[in-house]
């Protein structure tokens, strides 16, 4: 989504204010997602074990949400910092 494009609103008529959203096991999210991904400007903070079948959809110069996801490809249940 670019800057030109049309200010998101609710149902209500509301503007719609960019989120950051944290989401835990974000592979399969991402992947399923590329349509909410491209018509919006949220952040999306992204943890999973494997990132293997969205390398694709990480790579700055192949998507149109560039800057928009961080990626961290970690396991939760095994990180002593967690």
């Amino acid at each position: 989504m670019t800057s030109s494009s049309p200010v998101r609103v609710d149902l209500e008529g509301n503007t719609i204010k960019l989120l950051t959203i944290c989401m835990i096991g974000a592979g399969g999210f991402i992947g399923s997602r590329e349509k909410l991904m491209n018509e919006t400007n949220h952040t999306l903070l992204a943890v999973d074990v494997y990132n293997d079948k969205i390398k694709h959809l990480l790579e700055p110069e192949s998507v149109p949400w560039t800057g928009q996801v961080q990626f961290h490809q970690l396991n939760i249940k095994n990180d002593s910092r967690l």
